[in-house]
């Protein structure tokens, strides 16, 4: 067997491992998160933003998807409320406007008490 052949091999291996991977589901004692486990996703209505909102309400977290424009950021997370993610919702938020960042961060604490997890694009 050559090198390119040994090679494709290899790779055939760790792409089956990394399947078999994300089909075995984390047991009880693995996971440090939960439901109350609160995740914030600014620019989470569309794009990579929007598929982080999906795979971390998949995993069980409560997850806060935000959008400059509030319109779409609701209509994004009803998206995901109809694909059976209920622990998603929506708040507007201008990242670039103090204002706007402050009125979030009181409507967050008000509601969730805080988070757990910020992912800002």
């Amino acid at each position: 067997m050559g090198h390119k052949e040994k090679s494709k091999d290899l790779k055939e291996k760790r792409l089956q491992q990394i399947s078999l991977l994300r089909t075995i589901p984390y047991s009880d004692h693995q996971r440090w998160w939960s439901k109350e486990t609160v995740a914030v996703v600014t620019g989470g209505n569309r794009g990579i933003g929007f598929e982080i909102c999906r795979q971390l309400a998949g995993h069980g977290v409560t997850v806060v998807l935000t959008s400059r424009d509030e319109s779409v950021g609701v209509e994004s997370a009803k998206v995901l409320q109809e694909g059976g993610f209920t622990e998603v919702a929506c708040h507007q938020l201008d990242i670039l406007d103090p204002s706007s960042i402050n009125q979030f961060a009181e409507w967050l604490k008000e509601n969730y008490g805080g988070l757990d997890i910020l992912v800002s694009f």
